[in-house]
Parts: C-alpha cells; structure tokens; sequence
C-alpha cells in the first residue's frame, strides 16, 4: 500500500505536461501620447495554437483577455510565448489595466490588474501581436512539438 505523500507526489508528476518548457511570465508596460502598450513574455500555452485578444475598453479600465486557439487538436506540450497589446485613442488619466489568459490546460486565470498612466491623445487604433514558442521558447530542447509549430 502507498503512502498518501507517494500518491500526492505522483498526482503532481503527472498534473505537468511531459514537453512543458518553464517560463518566467512577466507583464511590462510603456506609454506613449494617449496609448498603452502592454507586453506579456513568457505565457504559458500550448505549443500548436495561436493566439487571439478582446481587447474592452470602458472609461479608464482596460480588460484584455488572451485566447488559446489549438491548431489540430493542439500537441502535447507546453511552451512560452511573448504577446504584445497597444490600446491607442485613450484620453490623459490614470487606467486599470486587466489580463485574463484563457488556456484548455488551465481554464480562466486572471494574470494581474495595474494602474498605468496616459498623457497627451493619439488616434484610436488597437494593434495585437504574439511570437509562437518556436522563436521564443525558454530552451533549446527540439521536441515534436516544437516541429510541429514550425510548420503550421
């Protein structure tokens, strides 16, 4: 018969996807005349999806909210991926910036709220961009879920 510990050290080795990189999940913002550009490095997703963004502005709050997309049912591994968001047309204040990353391994998670600071206005204009694990992955380890990202 097991220990209990046995069975929970066993449980949490088998919670963690077997190609899963380890990512340093950071959120940095730089501002500009009337826009906030919000960079996300390192978000853990599964390495064959793509990423889409809802990006809500009401008043000073800001709520971006990330989407894994799995391409073909997704690969069986987990990598880093850098994501950028600039939110332009904003009027001069204080805003509360949201990210909520949607994930099918780890469901809803809110990654953080800020308070960000905006001077001066620009044109309204929402520009969203990501670099797949491929070309941002934490290690060098070629596994084939790394192949696979290569050719989607």
């Amino acid at each position: 018969m097991k220990s209990a510990a046995t069975v929970v050290a066993l449980a949490l080795l088998l919670s963690v996807p077997a190609g899963a990189q380890q990512c340093d999940e950071q959120v940095t913002f730089e501002t500009g005349p009337g826009t906030i550009q919000v960079s996300h490095r390192q978000s853990m997703y599964n390495c064959c999806c793509e990423i889409s963004f809802d990006v809500a502005t009401e008043g000073y709050a800001i709520d971006i909210t990330e989407y894994e997309e799995l391409i073909a049912g997704g690969c069986d591994c987990l990598c880093c991926f850098d994501l950028e968001v600039q939110v332009s047309g904003l009027a001069p204040g204080i805003y509360t910036v949201r990210i909520v990353k949607n994930s099918e391994y780890g469901g809803e998670e809110v990654v953080g709220e800020w308070s960000v600071s905006v001077t001066g206005a620009s044109d309204p204009a929402v520009r969203t961009a990501y670099v797949p694990c491929a070309a941002s992955g934490a290690d060098d380890e070629t596994t084939w879920g790394v192949i696979k990202a290569l050719y989607r």
